[in-house]
């Protein structure tokens, strides 16, 4: 089947600050997130797995407590992710959201990947500092696992406005290139340039070929001599044709020649060096699946480029379900206290009093005070109505009082916390 550069499904992945409506909605994760939807038509999936080892090592006769208690907690946090779901429905994005009390981190998220048949993985990019092909972390074991292409989002990167698309690094000649990812992946680079109104720059890297062993004839092993100008004409010409092979592949993605580059020496080290000196946004790259041993046996590229970019890394893959890990537990998965989109719009059949209300604290103020605000709203509609001869309504306007009461408690409460932490601060 051949490759279409589209998504359908990207897969967002909430980390636990970003797991907070007031957080995630200021994240530029999720704004990278909604552009691409708005653009594609992709459906978004919000996914959050939260963990607490200190409820599963229960002591005896307490099982049940502990259950408890991860049961809230899963709970709250599903309410959480309820929240910025409704608010990117409001925003037009069609949205999903799962979230699930799960262990390891990146292993839970390997097995949403292929049950939600997601085409790219999105996730807030952290920190590096790690030794290569060494120390674990969520993103280098995604960049190594994944099923499907990873985007890890930089949060110091406000606007995608150049891409640095990485292409055939082991090219020999023009039918390589045609053959090979490169091809799908220049792809996906325009789709992406399309969504963000994007430049692209191609960037080819491969180290000079190793030149023919030189030495003078002899009876056993004769192995005729190539003067220095021999040499350098065929490292030359070599580097002509993957020239030539990279403009072609621009020219068909309509990328002007000036944005390709064709430098020789290590990918590793080239790719970022062009990404720093275009001022890109996003490195596109290639990646094969391998494990902490390969990583020693073979070059690898990205996980030096992660390392040493301070942008978006897009790492391209093609979909391969096999290094998705066997497990045996079934995730317990969160449910959502409420129906927080039809809490908005009828919070009278959703709530028993405006104080339940106020109580949320798993949820934002704003939304709180939203829903307190349809609540009064409401009453008051229904008691223009009647006034003007409508039907007489089943209206309790002491509520409006307990309306305020709610409202004066957030208030309090919103003051309490801006105190704590300017203290703790």
């Amino acid at each position: 089947m051949p490759y279409e550069p589209n998504f359908r499904k990207a897969l967002v992945v909430l980390g636990p600050e970003l797991a907070k409506p007031e957080d995630a909605l200021q994240s530029v994760l999720l704004q990278r997130a909604i552009a691409l939807a708005r653009h594609t038509g992709c459906t978004l999936e919000l996914f959050h797995v939260c963990y607490d080892s200190s409820y599963e090592y229960n002591v005896l006769g307490a099982i049940a407590e502990f259950d408890k208690l991860r049961r809230e907690q899963i709970d709250n946090e599903a309410t959480r992710v309820a929240e910025i779901a409704a608010w990117l429905k409001k925003e037009g994005v069609t949205v999903e959201y799962d979230v699930r009390w799960d262990w390891p981190r990146t292993d839970a998220i390997l097995t949403k990947v292929v049950e939600s048949d997601a085409d790219v993985v999105m996730k807030q990019a952290r920190e590096h500092g790690y030794v290569l092909g060494i120390t674990s972390n969520t993103d280098w074991e995604l960049a190594r696992r994944s099923p499907v292409h990873v985007w890890f989002v930089n949060d110091e990167v406000d606007e995608i406005n150049r891409v640095v698309a990485a292409v055939g690094n082991k090219l020999g000649d023009e039918e390589d290139v045609l053959d090979a990812n490169d091809v799908d992946l220049m792809q996906t680079a325009g789709l992406i340039g399309k969504s963000f109104d994007a430049d692209i720059h191609p960037v080819n890297a491969c180290p000079s070929p190793p030149l023919p062993v030189v030495s003078e004839p002899s009876a056993t092993a004769p192995v005729p001599v190539q003067s220095a100008e021999e040499r350098e004409a065929l490292v030359k010409k070599m580097a002509e044709r993957r020239a030539i092979s990279v403009r072609k592949l621009a020219q068909s993605s309509d990328v002007p020649e000036d944005n390709v580059h064709v430098v020789e020496g290590s990918p590793a080290e080239i790719i970022p060096e062009v990404a720093e000196k275009v001022s890109a946004d996003m490195i596109l790259l290639g990646a094969s699946t391998i494990n902490r041993l390969e990583r020693f046996l073979k070059p690898v590229t990205v996980e030096p480029v992660m390392a040493r970019a301070d942008c978006d890394i897009f790492v391209f893959r093609e979909r391969d379900a096999s290094s998705v890990p066997d497990r045996a537990r079934d995730p317990q998965q969160g449910l959502p206290r409420y129906d927080l989109t039809r809490a908005i719009t009828h919070p009278r059949d959703t709530f028993e009093t405006p104080a339940e209300v106020a109580a949320m604290d798993e949820v934002s103020v704003e939304l709180r005070e939203r829903i307190l605000q349809a609540w009064e709203y409401d009453i008051r509609a229904s008691m223009t109505a009647e006034d003007e001869g409508g039907p007489v309504a089943d209206i309790d306007v002491t509520v409006l009082d307990d309306i305020a009461a709610a409202r004066q408690l957030l208030e309090t409460r919103e003051l309490n916390a801006d105190a704590d932490q300017r203290l703790s601060a």
